[in-house]
């Protein structure tokens, strides 16, 4: 009934394989709701942070019980394309590269960043804290990242690497072979608003994100590419 977006509106997701883009999507629902009610969180309001063309968005606007889906990504194409293509019950809204949400204080759920902190080379701290302020008490965020684990991983021709391998900083870093860090940034020139590619040492992140959300897990084998990381607002006493 909803068509899917085209290979260059997936933001690398899964390429031209159109079954394994929409399947995904279908898992990773799962996944949120799985984690969320493992916890204990009725997941009436869902946010996707970083929602792309709606990969996500659009089973939970037809596969869920959830009453209010809403999304928001920094490029307006994808925020036009699920405007005009998927279920009128998504909320799509641009956002920018500023720490700052066209929402309503204590009032999401779950919130997701699928491959959002990957790119994020500055404001991650606030990120968090805006992130933070839309949950409600006992709220739940769910975000992926590039840790040690894939930092240490990194092999000559690895696809999802292909566009780093010639930055002089990122081959330098690969031939001193370091493994001691907190955050590693990588930067190229270009007219994205997201031209970087970022890693955490994952106790770095404990510490530095778990001061304003309850870190509840790391599930270091999430998948393949990166890293999830399930914190919690702290419930009312």
């Amino acid at each position: 009934m909803y068509p899917l977006p085209v290979t260059s509106d997936r933001e690398g997701y899964h390429g031209s394989n159109h079954f394994k883009y929409w399947a995904s999507g279908l898992r990773d629902m799962h996944r949120l709701l799985q984690c969320a009610n493992s916890y204990g969180v009725e997941v009436n309001v869902f946010l996707d942070i970083g929602c792309a063309s709606g990969r996500v968005l659009r089973h939970f606007a037809i596969n869920s019980h959830v009453q209010r889906v809403m999304g928001c990504d920094i490029n307006s194409r994808h925020v036009d394309w699920i405007m005009t293509h998927l279920p009128k019950n998504i909320e799509a809204f641009q956002n920018t590269s500023i720490p700052t949400l066209q929402v309503e204080d204590s009032s999401v759920d779950l919130v997701s960043c699928f491959s959002v902190f990957t790119h994020v080379e500055n404001f991650d701290s606030a990120w968090i804290m805006e992130i933070k302020r839309v949950l409600r008490p006992g709220g739940i965020a769910w975000i992926t990242f590039l840790s040690e684990r894939h930092w240490i991983g990194i092999k000559d021709g690895m696809p999802r690497y292909r566009n780093w391998y010639g930055h002089p900083e990122f081959a330098a870093r690969r031939r001193e072979g370091q493994r001691q860090f907190n955050r590693l940034v990588f930067r190229q020139r270009s007219d994205r608003s997201y031209s970087s590619i970022v890693f955490y040492n994952t106790e770095f992140l404990r510490c530095r994100w778990g001061r304003i959300l309850d870190v509840l897990e790391v599930r270091p084998t999430f998948s393949a590419a990166q890293d999830v990381l399930v914190m919690q607002k702290t419930r009312s006493p």
